[in-house]
């Protein structure tokens, strides 16, 4: 039976596991923020300070239509379905269409007393790197003309930008600068070479990592520490000292 509520890991199907899986709820959550502050010297109010997103929980409660006398099988499917959580991995749900969320950590629930045939069972699944849920398809563009636009880029917050720039010329590249949302990194001493690519991207991890090949570039950059667009159109201008294509793309993020 295909139940209403859906949710993946991996591409595994929770309620593919057993037959018997009931998923009861599903608490897609909201990233936590922390907020600093000072008190104004009015006598009245708050200066923020600062703002960080910090974590993502989603909480599914699952429940198993298997009569309480049959123990051994209640045991069975609930070591299923904690193997299954402890994969990690991309975590999809199916009326978040096109959506995913990438698990860093997994909090797995107590079997209690299997007896209790109507217990419900609770997996927390958190993100830390990324706590946010993200487009499972980016947006992309690609240009060799110094301006690119990125059409309806998706989300509803901002979200970093991924690019790498092919030296699609006869000699060396020393230099290249790339700008986006009111930021801008800038190149020096690449050495890129004919058909050689330099990449400016990041992981599930989260982390920029800037690459030529196997090697990394990372000395070579210079900067805002990033290039951060908002949800709609944008336009990333890029030049060089040399001829090559730019090509962009931007996974939205949802809070």
């Amino acid at each position: 039976m295909i139940l209403n509520r859906r949710v993946a890991l991996g591409g595994t199907q929770l309620d593919s596991l057993d037959s018997r899986i009931v998923i009861r709820s599903i608490d897609t959550g909201i990233p936590h923020e922390s907020i600093s502050a000072e008190n104004r010297m009015s006598g009245w109010g708050q200066r923020v300070t600062g703002q960080h997103w910090e974590t993502l929980e989603v909480a599914v409660t699952w429940a198993m239509d298997i009569p309480k006398k049959q123990l051994a099988t209640r045991q069975a499917v609930y070591e299923k379905v904690c193997k299954w959580a402890l994969n990690r991995g991309w975590l999809t749900v199916n009326y978040l269409s096109g959506r995913r969320m990438y698990v860093d950590k997994v909090v797995l629930p107590s079997a209690g007393d299997l007896w209790q045939w109507t217990s419900e069972f609770t997996i927390i699944f958190r993100a830390y790197n990324v706590p946010f849920w993200q487009e499972a398809t980016p947006t992309t563009g690609s240009g060799d003309s110094g301006t690119v636009l990125l059409e309806g880029c998706g989300g509803n917050y901002q979200a970093p930008l991924d690019f790498t720039f092919e030296n699609t010329g006869e000699a060396d590249i020393d230099s290249l600068t790339v700008s986006a949302g009111g930021r801008t990194v800038t190149f020096a001493s690449l050495g890129l070479a004919p058909e050689a690519v330099l990449s400016f991207e990041h992981g599930t991890d989260g982390l920029l990592r800037i690459m030529i090949g196997d090697e990394s570039a990372y000395g070579k950059y210079s900067g805002d520490d990033d290039l951060i667009i908002e949800p709609g159109d944008n336009y990333v201008t890029f030049e060089s000292d040399g001829t090559g294509e730019l090509t962009v793309s931007h996974y939205g993020r949802f809070i």
